[in-house]
């Protein structure tokens, strides 16, 4: 498998983000991610999309407003207000695929000689 230059930048971004203190184990808030990524738009939509469709990360949306039960009606979600965020994390198969390309040390963090800007 090859990533761009896109798809790494996505992937430096996740690491560089203030709530990846667990290095390999870490799952980030997106905000935190997104907030920090130098790509915008419908450009970082697609690369972490495309990260997610080749299952190198797994992003988890967060809760929506309403959500439709099961009879049919349209209902205000309870913890809409208590976790407005979703969570985006590497797999193990990112983490292999990073140590493949050698763009990663032993605890998950871009060598510094890797690094794009």
């Amino acid at each position: 498998m090859e990533l761009t230059k896109l798809e790494i930048i996505g992937l430096q971004t996740i690491t560089g983000s203030d709530f990846y203190e667990r290095g390999r184990e870490s799952v980030v808030w997106d905000f935190s991610v997104y907030d920090i990524c130098p790509l915008r738009g419908k450009t970082r939509s697609g690369v972490y999309g495309s990260l997610a469709k080749k299952e190198l990360i797994v992003i988890t949306e967060k809760n929506k407003q309403f959500y439709i039960d099961a009879d049919g009606t349209k209902r205000r979600n309870p913890y809409y207000d208590k976790n407005d965020f979703g969570t985006i994390y590497i797999t193990e198969l990112g983490y292999a695929e990073l140590d493949r390309l050698e763009l990663i040390d032993s605890n998950g963090y871009f060598n510094s000689s890797t690094l794009y800007s």
